[in-house]
């Protein structure tokens, strides 16, 4: 074949491992890495110093399976493709499908198990044309250095209050300006490489920008309330909340102007720490808010226990209520759960008419999304803060 690949097997049967590295040499000038479960194939991924450019992925194994493979490829913003080796049904095949696509990772196809050189070759090729016609989105994509290098710059995208069309809020979402001129989304901050200690003073640094932006914004005689993104390993850092608490203050900031979303899905190292935490934040006036709700066990153990002022429900339940049965149930029962515990609600990720409609239906109250505008640069969004048509709905990146 005219292309060499770097080929990742990850299955946990020995004798597919031996048969698929075989098949794999057999065909030219190809190089085949193997691993037997998902931990293992992300240790090699992330050591790998020829690029993985394909990946065999079972789906059914021990420790990691290949859902959870397949969600860090999302996270890690994995640029190659997949093939799926897996002697699962179509459905489960086709969902897993459906699930890797979401996340972001390029799925070509699937080959049925024992692996054949025909079939194989076929694939391969398949590959190919998927990574010539769909690359993957840069914003997903980690970056070559050990570090971002740039500028790191919030874009927002407003919250909209659904009954008055009126822009009530924003969110900061980061970007990082490349010394190359492109701009980047937030995988391209937070890489794999990143360091739990660089994550504090990196943030920091994010907050800073975003409460610049406020204070000029309320020189302009505009004060609406602006939500910052933060992990929980951040949260759980002691001196990290302090620190944002003086920021807030230093630029004249109300704490009611401003949402901390905790974004981390996992439940956090210590649950008595979270919940210290969040309600001293909550008394000092600030409000938090639970993102990417009903995509994890964890986001509901966190709501039952913690002070949120806010729920976000996630943009995959809020696409899929349009069509899915259960989704829309999901929805309907988020927004009957945050006006039982006197909290607002926001749906994100709302890119239709019937989107919005389902949402309305539902009884929430605010919404978000490209349907009303993508993220803008700081002066950019400044006019959107008399948003009252979707008429009025800007591009960026």
């Amino acid at each position: 074949m005219a292309t060499a690949h770097h080929i990742l097997v990850v299955d946990d049967d020995p004798v597919f491992l031996a048969v698929a590295e075989s098949v794999v040499l057999s065909l030219g000038d190809h190089t085949v890495s193997t691993a037997c479960d998902g931990l293992e194939g992300l240790e090699i991924l992330r050591a790998a110093t020829q690029p993985v450019d394909v990946i065999l992925l079972d789906l059914n194994m021990p420790k990691m399976d290949g859902l959870a493979y397949l969600r860090s490829l999302g996270e890690m913003g994995f640029a190659g493709s997949v093939l799926l080796s897996s002697g699962e049904a179509t459905a489960i095949l086709d969902a897993a499908r459906r699930m890797g696509e979401m996340l972001g990772v390029r799925i070509c196809g699937s080959l049925k198990k024992p692996i054949r050189a025909n079939d194989l070759i076929a694939m391969l090729k398949v590959c190919e044309g998927c990574a010539a016609q769909r690359p993957v989105v840069r914003g997903n994509e980690a970056p070559v250095a050990h570090g971002p290098r740039g500028e790191l710059l919030p874009y927002y995208q407003p919250q909209i209050d659904i009954a008055s069309s009126k822009v009530i809020g924003l969110e900061a979402l980061i970007r990082l300006h490349t010394v190359d001129g492109e701009i980047l989304g937030p995988q391209a901050v937070f890489h794999p490489g990143l360091g739990e200690a660089d994550l504090p003073p990196l943030t920091i640094a994010i907050a800073k920008r975003v409460m610049q932006d406020i204070a000029t914004w309320r020189a302009r005689g505009v004060a609406h309330r602006v939500s910052i993104n933060l992990d929980a390993r951040v949260i759980e850092v002691p001196s990290v909340m302090p620190q944002l608490f003086e920021l807030a203050a230093e630029y004249g900031i109300a704490p009611s102007g401003i949402v901390f979303e905790l974004t981390e899905t996992a439940l956090p190292n210590s649950m008595t720490d979270m919940i210290e935490i969040l309600t001293r934040t909550r008394m000092a006036g600030f409000g938090v808010s639970i993102d990417d709700y009903g995509t994890g066990t964890a986001n509901f153990a966190l709501l039952r226990l913690c002070p949120f002022s806010e729920l976000k429900v996630d943009r995959s339940i809020v696409q899929a209520a349009t069509s899915d049965r259960i989704s829309r149930r999901f929805l309907d029962s988020a927004a009957t759960t945050a006006d039982d515990l006197g909290i607002a609600v926001v749906a994100e990720g709302i890119e239709t008419s019937e989107e919005l409609a389902v949402v309305r239906e539902a009884g929430i109250a605010i919404a978000q999304g490209y349907y009303f505008s993508k993220p803008l640069p700081a002066l950019d969004a400044f006019p959107l803060f008399d948003f009252a048509h979707p008429a009025r709905r800007a591009g960026a990146v």
